[in-house]
């Protein structure tokens, strides 16, 4: 990606083909970018996890692995940092491409370097793509009925206690990727991929249930990725640039501290029981902040075109509040490695949104409309902020009403004894809820 931009911008092809590989660098960008914010955090620990255990299979101190990953993370951040400082002082694209692409293939170099010092594992062939495996089998399996005992459920050997979570009835249906069919073994079942246990449809069931609130990232991301992309660009049309990049990191400042103090917050305050309800809410508020964050940033630059106008310019500080606030709504939104994800296609969305709005993009920032594209942004922020505030409230109705959920089975149980505290469909079940 970086080395298309660099080709593109030594103007070194033609008007329709700069245009097409500009397109296509800043594409390759956006999902290089998400891909490594995906997996170099998990890798980062899963090498220190390992490292910790010495080749052991003891398991490791997981805060001290944790605590390991922030310094290296931090370290690795301010690398970064110091490489933008210098970078942000390049007058030319060409020249700025050129350093980023030299930093990023050193960085890739030493990546590959430390391959014969990674510690690997064989991660099982059941484990891989379960969520899948699940899905496929429930559907193979839709015909069947629900059995008459929850011993005919695949446990696996998990004990006593059955537990089918999350309670949704739109994800019944995966319940029957546990079912024993008579035709053989269960064994012989799982080997042939055609059984699953419940473990693997419990897990399963919760990744489903949390996809809707995961997709509100997808506007985080568009909103993240105008700010990265536009905030700057404004304080660089704008008296005292000089101390933007001051006002970059201030902002990643506010990020990492927000972001300690919450998760602290939550883990030391709130209840066990409460603490997923907790984050919710935490996420909810970052997404109000994104909302709020684009009004600012819309009669901000309303006001500097005014003052255009004018013939007058106004002070980068004036962008203070809308760093602040997105730094504010990334500390508070940003919630595991997943966000990563739909967060970057955020970012994809965010290309293609300027291209739906190209008219507002001049040669330059002065002679472009970029309230009009805040504006745009307000409106949808809020839609998503209303859509994620049901979709939590359905989260936490459906989370506080299984908290004891489980199925007890023993072998006294009969088929005509039934107890229906987790959700489990049987076909002599006189709940009328289940039915």
């Amino acid at each position: 990606a970086l080395g298309l931009l660099f080709c593109t911008a030594s103007r070194e092809f033609s008007e329709t083909n700069f245009e097409l590989l500009n397109m296509i660098g800043i594409i390759l960008l956006a999902v290089g970018e998400v891909g490594a914010a995906l997996l170099l955090g998990p890798f980062l620990a899963d090498q220190l996890r390992e490292h910790g255990k010495g080749g052991r299979t003891e398991n490791s101190n997981e805060d001290q692995v944790m605590a390991q990953k922030r310094v290296w993370w931090r370290f690795a951040w301010c690398c970064g940092a110091a490489a933008a400082f210098y970078a942000n002082n390049i007058k030319t694209w060409k020249k700025t491409f050129m350093f980023t692409l030299l930093f990023m293939g050193g960085s890739l170099i030493l990546l590959l370097l430390g391959i014969p010092f990674y510690h690997s594992r064989q991660i099982p062939p059941i484990d891989r793509f379960a969520i899948i495996r699940v899905i496929k089998t429930s559907l193979k399996k839709k015909h069947l009925n629900y059995p008459l005992s929850p011993e005919l459920f695949f446990s696996n050997d998990e004990g006593n206690v059955l537990h089918l979570s999350p309670r949704i009835k739109l994800l019944r249906w995966i319940d029957k990727a546990a079912i024993i069919e008579t035709s053989s073994t269960s064994n012989e079942q799982e080997e042939a991929g055609t059984l699953c246990t419940v473990a693997q449809v419990r897990e399963s069931k919760s990744l489903l249930k949390l996809l809707p609130l995961w997709s509100s990232f997808i506007v985080f991301g568009l909103v993240l990725s105008a700010g990265n992309t536009f905030f700057p660009e404004q304080g660089a049309n704008m008296i005292s640039e000089r101390y933007l990049i001051f006002l970059r990191t201030f902002k990643g400042i506010i990020r990492a501290t927000i972001s300690y103090l919450s998760k602290n917050l939550i883990s030391n305050f709130v209840p066990k029981t409460k603490k997923r309800q907790a984050q919710v809410l935490r996420t909810f508020i970052g997404m109000v902040m994104t909302t709020v964050c684009c009004v600012v940033a819309w009669q901000v630059e309303v006001r500097r075109l005014e003052k255009l106008k004018q013939l007058e310019n106004m002070s980068m500080f004036w962008l203070v509040p809308q760093f602040c606030l997105l730094g504010l709504m990334e500390g508070l939104a940003w919630y595991g490695s997943i966000s990563y994800f739909f967060v970057g296609i955020g970012s994809i969305f965010n290309i293609f949104f300027i291209l739906a709005n190209k008219g507002e993009f001049a040669e330059t920032l002065d002679y472009s409309r970029i309230d009009k594209y805040y504006k745009s942004l307000t409106v949808i922020s809020a839609v998503n902020v209303c859509y994620n505030f049901l979709l939590s409230i359905l989260y936490i109705g459906s989370d506080q009403s299984v908290d004891n959920e489980g199925l007890q089975t023993n072998n006294t149980i009969g088929s005509d004894q039934i107890v229906d505290n987790e959700g489990l469909q049987t076909n002599d079940t006189t709940d009328a809820d289940a039915i």
